[in-house]
C-alpha cells in the first residue's frame, strides 16, 4: 500500500516564488528602467522598491521579513504531527539539519565561504541566518507549548524588547534614543556581532561599519 503523500500549501509556494522574483529579478529591472523613462512620476514610484533610510518603511522593506513570515506559516503544516510523538529525536535531527543548512546558505549568499579569508567570514549577517535562528527557537516552542503559551511568549518578547530599548542605557546608547548611531540595538550589534555584522570590516584593528549599512536599516 502506497503511503499518502503530504500535500504542499500551494499558496505559500506562490508567495515564496513571488518574493524571490521581486528580490532577484523585478527590483533590478524596475530601477534600471528609471534612466530611459526619466519621468518624475516614475522616480516617485521607485520609492516602492527602495529601502527607507531609517524611520518608517516602504513595501520593499517587507521583502526580507516576508521570508520570516513564511517560515512561521509553514511550521504548523510541517510539525503538527510530531507534537504528540513521545520520541522527538527524528524531528530534532530534521530541525538541526535545516538550521545548519540555512546558516551555511546565508554565508554562501554573501560569497564569504569562497573567499577563504577569515576576515570575511561573517557568522550572523544574512536574512537566511536570521531565519535559521528563528526557525530553531520557534520550532522548539511549537513542539512543546500550547497556542496560548506561544502567543504569551510572542507578546512578552515584544513588550520586553520595547522596555529594554526605551529604558536601558549603556554608555551613550539606549534610554529611548532611537537614532541610527545611539539606539541600544546598535550597541548590541557592535558588542555581540562586532566584525561579523553586515557591512562591517576591520581597519587597523578596529571594527568599522560602512555608512551603507546604517543607511539601509
Amino acid at each position: 500500500m502506497e503511503k499518502q503523500k503530504s500535500e504542499r500549501l500551494e499558496s505559500l509556494d506562490v508567495l515564496r516564488g513571488f518574493d524571490l522574483f521581486c528580490l532577484v529579478g523585478l527590483e533590478v529591472v524596475i530601477h534600471r528602467m528609471g534612466t530611459p523613462i526619466n519621468q518624475s512620476w516614475y522616480d516617485k514610484f521607485l520609492w516602492n522598491f527602495s529601502h527607507v533610510e531609517w524611520a518608517g518603511f516602504s513595501p520593499w522593506d517587507l521583502v526580507m521579513p516576508l521570508f520570516l513570515f513564511m517560515a512561521g506559516v509553514s511550521m504548523p503544516f510541517a510539525l503538527s504531527r510530531y507534537r504528540s510523538e513521545s520520541n522527538k529525536l527524528p524531528i530534532y535531527r530534521r530541525i538541526t539539519k535545516r538550521f545548519i543548512l540555512l546558516w551555511i546558505f546565508g554565508m554562501m549568499c554573501q560569497g564569504n565561504l569562497l573567499g577563504l579569508d577569515p576576515n570575511r567570514v561573517y557568522l550572523f549577517s544574512n536574512t537566511l541566518q536570521s531565519i535559521a535562528v528563528g526557525y530553531l527557537v520557534s520550532s522548539i516552542l511549537f513542539l512543546h507549548t500550547k497556542v496560548k503559551t506561544q502567543v504569551g511568549i510572542a507578546a512578552g518578547l515584544l513588550i520586553l524588547y520595547w522596555a529594554v530599548m526605551q529604558f536601558v542605557t549603556v554608555g551613550n546608547y539606549g534610554g529611548g534614543n532611537y537614532t541610527p548611531d545611539a539606539n541600544l540595538a546598535e550597541w548590541v550589534d557592535r558588542t555581540v556581532l562586532g566584525r561579523f555584522r553586515d557591512g562591517a570590516g576591520v581597519v587597523n584593528g578596529e571594527v568599522v561599519v560602512a555608512p551603507r549599512y546604517l543607511d539601509s536599516q
